[in-house]
């Protein structure tokens, strides 16, 4: 996932498209809209991956009025309906949400249409998709129930394939003199084997300049889509809808323009179906393999034993963490299991931990530390030696669910790109403890792969961010920062970049009431 943006959305009448870092942090004060950034990154993760559904075999014949769900209640999101999503700052006769996303190489555009009133049921109006490799763009249009597909081309590559067509050209202009002139029929069977490929390279070449113009573009009717592919991922279908139109055979008046036209339309795309058909599967593939995780803010309790932490999953976040870092069977040799072990160290939570099961989904989770005097008197009378998690401090508590369950997220998602969303991560702790926040992503970044969007209030984690900018090896060649830092004011003016400089610090200033807070206080004091 490379960039976001939207527009008529909660409270942003227009949110610029931000790219987004393999860490991106968002900083702002309370209703600034960093909530409002990720609730869009989580329906438009939902809406992407979206499948294929039942439809009723009747109606399957006829689908131009087929249109994909936008639903705007999905797991951590729960805008509610239409009505309560739509920015009320924008003006009345504003009636379309619109949200752009960028994965890989592809542009995602979807806007969804409905009436401003409590109640109504919107319908997703168009979706645009943009190969930005291939210059290639497809347009979705569910209202009227089209679906265009453009092409555009390079000038200097239209030019090269002209003089390409003058020298085949050229060349059977000659191989037909030779021709004309030889009287060995070894020679004479071997100029016409020869002018056949060419007439074939002619020919094309000729297509090419006949087709090809600076771009050209096809609208075609969406009944060709098939909705039968139950299970499918509904957008690359969406593009193979073309390819499908272009072997459909034609009927109708063969002398009217109308029949011309399809027979045109399929020859055309019957040449480019094969780059169809391949964007289609890199997208299938693409989206497949994008996951986005939600850790959100979330309270937590002493409890010496988690019980029926199976019925508790949808309603205790503790208890569903363990449960699933237990099922994920990550044992102690494990990377994942490493990284835990390491972090428990780096928060001086302990040396190591052990998750036990009793009597179906019951748990205890124990913190082994070998410097600690009670577990080596624990020890020495024969029992594990372990502390109980609830007899940590809540920091403690809250760091160790962090922990396993993004131990659990890389075990589940290995070999697939993982984004993880953390909602101020930074509760309960204390600054330095904070400031190794921006430690922890930072290796699990490195280490795993694993991409970052984390929402936070603390000064503590930025400034770390900037400590390990400064300390980047500036003696490798572009060496990236992982981290971006976006400041959303709480005023009506959009969200800027912080942008890092190479001694760490930013080029630019957070608003007020963020890094000046502390500043100001001490000189109140003074």
């Amino acid at each position: 996932m490379n960039s976001i943006g939207f527009k008529n959305f909660r409270r942003f009448q227009n949110f610029p498209e931000i790219d987004l870092g393999d860490i991106t942090i968002l900083v702002g004060g309370n209703n600034a809209g960093k909530s409002t950034l990720v609730k869009a990154m989580l329906l438009m993760r939902d809406f992407l991956k979206s499948r294929i559904e039942g439809v009723d075999d009747e109606n399957n014949r006829s689908l131009k009025k087929f249109e994909p769900q936008f639903g705007f209640d999905t797991e951590h999101v729960n805008v509610g309906d239409f009505y309560r999503a739509f920015c009320r700052q924008s003006p009345r006769k504003e009636d379309t949400i619109s949200f752009t996303m960028k994965i890989d190489k592809f542009r995602f555009v979807v806007n969804i249409r409905g009436e401003r009133k409590s109640g109504i049921i919107p319908h997703v109006s168009m979706i645009t998709v943009s190969d930005e490799e291939r210059d290639i763009l497809f347009d979705f249009d569910f209202s009227k129930g089209q679906m265009k597909v453009h092409f555009e081309y390079d000038r200097k590559a239209l030019n090269d394939e002209s003089e390409e067509s003058i020298e085949i050209r050229s060349k059977i202009n000659q191989l037909n003199r030779e021709l004309s002139h030889s009287k060995d029929l070894n020679k004479i069977s071997e100029i016409k084997m020869e002018l056949a490929k060419l007439e074939r390279m002619a020919s094309y070449a000729n297509d090419r300049e006949v087709e090809i113009s600076e771009y050209d573009e096809i609208t075609v009717d969406m009944i060709y889509f098939h909705a039968g592919n139950i299970g499918k991922l509904v957008i690359p279908e969406l593009i193979r809808s073309f390819s499908v139109f272009a072997e459909t055979g034609t009927t109708g008046d063969k002398r009217s323009q109308i029949y011309n036209e399809k027979i045109a339309k399929k020859t055309f795309l019957r040449g480019k179906a094969t780059v169809i058909n391949a964007i289609a599967e890199e997208l299938e593939n693409i989206l497949n393999s994008q996951v986005i995780e939600y850790i959100y803010a979330h309270s937590v309790a002493q409890k010496p034993f988690y019980a029926d932490c199976v019925e508790s999953l949808s309603s205790d976040y503790t208890k569903r963490t363990i449960h699933e870092f237990y099922k994920a069977r990550i044992s102690p040799e494990d990377d994942e299991f490493g990284m835990i072990k390491d972090w428990l160290k780096e928060f001086k939570i302990g040396k190591s931990l052990k998750v036990t099961q009793h009597e179906g989904d019951n748990y205890h989770v124990l913190i082994f530390d070998d410097e600690n005097p009670e577990i080596k008197s624990e020890r020495r009378k024969g029992y594990p030696g372990g502390i109980n998690l609830a007899d940590k401090g809540m920091g403690s508590i809250q760091l160790v669910v962090m922990l396993l369950r993004i131990a659990t997220f890389i075990r589940m998602y290995r070999g697939q790109q993982l984004t993880i969303l953390l909602e101020e991560p930074e509760q309960n702790l204390h600054p330095a403890l904070q400031s190794k926040l921006a430690e922890l992503v930072y290796q699990i970044n490195h280490d795993f792969g694993v991409r970052f969007i984390i929402e936070t209030h603390s000064e503590y984690l930025i400034r770390k961010s900037q400590v390990i900018v400064a300390g980047l090896n500036k003696s490798v060649n572009d060496v990236e920062i992982p981290f971006k830092v976006y400041y959303l004011p709480n005023d009506s003016t959009m969200p800027y970049e912080m942008i890092y400089r190479e001694d760490g610090n930013f080029s630019n200033e957070f608003g007020e009431g963020f890094f000046d807070t502390a500043t100001k206080l001490l000189y109140d004091i003074l």
